[in-house]
């Protein structure tokens, strides 16, 4: 078991920053992923826990113990590459076991544990094959073979479903999921697919030019983002974002933009007179007929998801909904557009720090 906790972690190659002063916790048994745009620094991390990088300031615990002078094969913890780094010229079962072998742990011990292993991850049927003769799927099997066969207190996860194909990413993410309940053990995952993030993790720590912008669970990321950074990075299609100013009119306090007005709801109306973004997810976004409430506007796109419908709207500036299929329209179309105030978020248009989140209720 493995309780890490990384204390003002940084890392510098020279003038240029990768992590800034990093403070993370991840409980036992935790299933924590670090997620972000290229160059965030979610590898580098990781690779500092792991010990294939020293950190420039910072120092990484394991159960309360400074780890940050031991080299990586005397920690704790097993990693998964996003390359595979197989063995070409070794079998399935002798990538598996290497880590055994070299640990010199009995031959019939490390047959009985590749068995099983490769029981588990469904591949028992390849442990004769090489590499060379397995599909991208397999190889990645045989990977997480060779890590968990360790039993490693934790499993430091690089990507490892990058270079799969879509519908087998899917099976992969639960087939990782339901590892990680049957491991019972602590896995930190790095990836920059926010999905994969949201569907795969107990919490989520989303990180900007090396910097922790928000960590909590995928609810809570999602639905009350700390930023407009975290706001759109995490969704797919991301938020959409409406500049303005708050005003009052006629008793009323409302949401002033060029392209936008809108009257807030009693808790966000609190929110003190300053030039705000309002943000909205597509989701929350009604479209009706040309005669309908709300704001008039045009199609720009229309894109069918299948059961939804992806709708560009001009509305003096775009702005996406989804919307329930069947949706028919044309470009240009005018339709009517209607924000729903109870689902409306407010940011600070100078810092995007969160001004305003609504309750998390059911759609």
């Amino acid at each position: 078991m493995a309780h890490v906790r990384l204390a003002g972690l940084r890392k510098a190659y020279g003038d240029a920053v990768a992590v800034a002063g990093l403070d993370l916790d991840v409980a036992d048994r935790e299933f924590l992923t670090l997620v972000g745009p290229s160059g965030c620094g979610k590898s580098t991390t990781l690779r500092m826990i792991c010990g294939l990088e020293r950190a420039t300031a910072g120092e990484v615990f394991f159960d309360d113990e400074p780890v940050g002078y031991l080299p990586a094969n005397k920690r704790d913890v097993a990693m998964v590459f996003q390359s595979y780094a197989l063995y070409p010229h070794k079998t399935v079962a002798q990538n598996i076991g290497f880590a055994l072998r070299m640990m010199r742990v009995p031959r019939d011990e490390i047959a009985r544990r590749v068995t099983e292993t490769a029981r588990a991850l469904g591949i028992e049927k390849l442990l004769a094959r090489k590499p060379k003769e397995l599909s991208g799927g397999q190889r990645q099997r045989v990977a997480l073979g060779r890590a968990i066969i360790r039993d490693a207190g934790a499993y430091l996860l690089d990507e490892p479903l990058s270079n799969l194909d879509a519908q087998l990413r899917v099976d992969m993410r639960a087939e990782l999921k339901r590892l990680h309940a049957d491991l019972a053990r602590t896995f930190v995952y790095v990836t920059h697919d926010q999905v994969e993030a949201m569907t795969m993790s107990d919490r989520i720590a989303v990180l900007h030019e090396g910097e922790l912008q928000q960590c909590a669970r995928p609810e809570e990321i999602y639905h009350r983002p700390a930023n407009m950074f975290v706001a759109s990075f995490m969704g797919s299609p991301a938020m959409n974002f409406v500049p303005g100013r708050i005003v009052d009119e006629d008793g009323r306090r409302l949401f002033r933009g060029p392209a936008w007005e809108q009257e807030l709801p009693a808790e966000a109306a609190k929110v003190a007179y300053r030039d705000v973004v309002l943000g909205v997810r597509p989701e929350d976004l009604r479209l009706g007929g040309p005669d309908g409430e709300g704001r008039c506007g045009k199609v720009f796109v229309a894109e069918p998801l299948g059961a939804d419908v992806l709708v560009t709207v001009d509305v003096g500036t775009l702005v996406k909904a989804r919307v329930p299929a069947p949706f028919r329209a044309s470009p240009d179309d005018p339709v009517s557009v209607v924000f729903r105030s109870d689902r409306l978020h407010l940011f600070d248009a100078e810092s995007g720090v969160a001004l305003y989140a609504p309750a998390h209720t059911e759609r």
